[in-house]
């Protein structure tokens, strides 16, 4: 017992150390799109982006990526190598289960639909090349909150926009899922592709800008899991993010991030979210 209570103290610490790491030396900022380039066209690929957070879990032959919980009890085992490969065989397990369950819904067909509307679209040729996928977050509350995101690249240029789906859904309901729980998370993807395509036509146009407010912002929609299964996802806020726009029940911000960090260490933050106001624990301007 001494031992687990000394390895959490320590574990707690080297977390604690590593926040501070990250406060003396800031993570990459989000900058929006420039209109020059927004004005040569977005071409779609059917691909994921080269940098995902880490311990992430793409599903095969889909663009859903998994974003498991951490457990402590593979801290525990006196072979960290052995149990990271243990870890990583059911994650990639899981993933293989997800991709036959989930095959009717397409998020790519998704987005290409909306984005066709778009006067910035281009069929082959645009400046910059669109991934659309989904993030699944594994959460503490035994539920999956799930983001659809619009990620954009065009020469040394990244972005990245994320719309947050409203709904929640069981962790056993979404391994077997019904028809009807099928049918919702299509028709919300179609709502966030919408939402992300006027966005991003916003911001290529120069409209979307940052209001001169100033955040802390905090979700399980960001951080979802327990980090090395110890830390709270609540401890684990995004400091100093840019309000572009906040109505009754929704916020636009712009956050910076490590695209590269564990799912349970902010890799998410990266990028312009959409979120309903309900799906924050934390929204304290500065």
């Amino acid at each position: 017992m001494r031992f687990v209570r000394n390895f959490r103290l320590l574990a707690i610490s080297f977390v604690t150390v590593m926040m501070l790491v990250g406060c003396v030396a800031p993570p990459p900022a989000s900058t929006p799109i420039s209109p020059e380039a927004a004005n040569k066209g977005i071409s779609l690929s059917r691909s994921l982006p080269a940098v995902l957070p880490s311990k992430a879990v793409p599903i095969p032959h889909s663009q859903f990526v998994l974003i498991p919980s951490e457990s402590a009890v593979g801290m525990l085992m006196p072979i960290p190598f052995v149990s990271g490969a243990i870890a990583s065989a059911m994650d990639h397990s899981a993933a293989e289960a997800f991709e036959a369950r989930y095959a009717s819904v397409g998020p790519y067909r998704i987005a290409l639909a909306e984005m066709e509307a778009s006067p910035l679209y281009r069929n082959t040729g645009g400046a910059l090349t669109l991934q659309p996928f989904v993030f699944m977050t594994e959460c503490v509350d035994d539920r999956y909150r799930l983001a659809l995101v619009f990620h954009l690249q065009g020469g040394d240029w990244v972005g990245r926009y994320m719309y947050h789906l409203p709904t929640t859904y069981a962790i056993s309901d979404f391994k077997a899922p019904s028809a009807a729980l099928l049918g919702s998370l299509q028709a919300e993807l179609a709502a966030g592709a919408r939402i992300l395509r006027q966005l991003v036509e916003r911001v290529g146009r120069g409209e979307l800008k940052s209001s001169g407010v100033k955040a802390d912002v905090g979700s399980l929609h960001l951080v979802g899991g327990k980090a090395a299964g110890l830390i709270s996802p609540t401890v684990i806020i995004s400091k100093g993010a840019d309000v572009l726009q906040e109505s009754d029940g929704a916020v636009i911000v712009r956050m910076a991030g490590e695209m590269s960090n564990a799912g349970t260490a902010g890799g998410l933050f990266f990028g312009v979210h959409y979120f309903l106001k309900d799906q924050l624990h934390t929204f304290k301007k500065n």
